[in-house]
C-alpha cells in the first residue's frame, strides 16, 4: 500500500469521504489525516525494536572518552541504540551499556578507571566510553532506524513526502492506527478501534524478528563452545 492507499483504506473504514491526493491536498480534513499518518508512522518506529528498521553502526575506537562526536552525523537514519548489542569485535568483548546518568557517574568515579571491560553511554548526542580504550579496534552495534517510509524508488525517510510513498512498517497497523487517532480526535469512540490495533501490534512484533528458546532449566550459554553433542572418538 502507498501513503495514498493507506488513507483512502481508513477513510473508507471510517466512512467519510476519500481523497484524490493526501500531500498535496488543501482540504482540512485529509490535512488532519495526513497529520494523523506522520504521527503514526513516528510512534509506531519508537515503539518497538522492528526488525526492518534495525540497522547495523561501526566505528574504530579512538583513545579518548568519545568515540562518535555527533551519531546523526555518522549514522544518518539513527533512531536509538538496540541495548546489549555493542561489541569490541578486536578484542571479541562486550562493551556494556547503554549506561544510565546514574550509572555512568558511578563508573566515572570510580578509583580505578583502567580494566577490560569497557562500557559506554550516550550523551548529547555522543557515544562515549569508559574507560579509554585503545585506538583502532573495531566495535559493531545495532540501532533502529529513524526512517520508516521509503519512497517510490526506495529512498528511506523519516516522514510520508509523497502520496507514492510506501511504509517499512506494516502498512495494516498503519491504517488502523490512523483509523482509531482520527475518531479520537473527533471526540467518537474509539475503544474498539484502538482494542483490534493492539492486538494487530501484538500479533505482529511477537514474531516480527524470531524468538529465542527459553530455558528454563537455567543451562549455561552454549554459544562460546562449539562442540558436537554424543560419544566422541578417542
Amino acid at each position: 500500500m502507498t501513503l495514498l492507499t493507506i488513507i483512502t483504506g481508513a477513510c473508507g473504514e471510517i466512512g467519510i469521504t476519500q481523497p484524490t491526493s493526501v500531500i498535496n491536498s488543501t482540504d482540512l480534513q485529509t490535512l488532519q489525516l495526513l497529520f494523523l499518518a506522520q504521527k503514526e508512522g513516528k510512534e509506531l518506529a519508537r515503539r518497538f525494536d522492528w526488525q526492518s528498521l534495525t540497522k547495523e553502526g561501526t566505528f574504530t575506537t579512538l583513545a579518548a572518552e568519545t568515540q562518535v562526536a555527533a551519531i546523526t552525523t555518522t549514522f544518518a537514519d539513527f533512531g536509538r541504540v538496540v541495548d546489549n548489542t555493542m561489541w569490541n569485535r578486536t578484542q571479541i568483548r562486550p562493551v556494556r551499556g547503554p549506561l544510565n546518568n546514574q550509572q555512568w557517574q558511578r563508573v566515572k568515579a570510580a578509583a580505578a578507571q583502567v580494566g577490560v571491560e569497557y562500557c559506554f553511554r550516550v550523551r548529547g548526542g555522543a557515544i562515549l566510553f569508559n574507560p579509554t580504550p585503545p585506538a583502532g579496534d573495531s566495535v559493531y552495534f545495532e540501532y533502529i532506524s529513524n526512517k520508516w517510509c521509503k519512497s517510490e524508488v526506495g529512498v528511506a525517510r523519516a516522514a510520508w513526502a509523497a502520496d507514492s510513498d510506501t511504509g517499512i512498517i506494516d502498512e495494516e497497523v498503519m491504517r488502523q492506527g490512523i483509523v482509531w487517532r482520527f475518531l479520537k480526535a473527533k471526540g467518537l469512540d474509539y475503544a474498539e478501534e484502538f482494542r483490534t490495533y493492539e492486538m494487530t501490534l501484538a500479533d505482529l512484533f511477537g514474531p516480527d524478528a524470531g524468538n529465542d528458546i527459553i530455558d528454563m532449566e537455567g543451562l549455561p550459554d552454549q554459544w562460546g563452545v562449539n562442540i558436537p553433542d554424543g560419544s566422541w572418538t578417542l
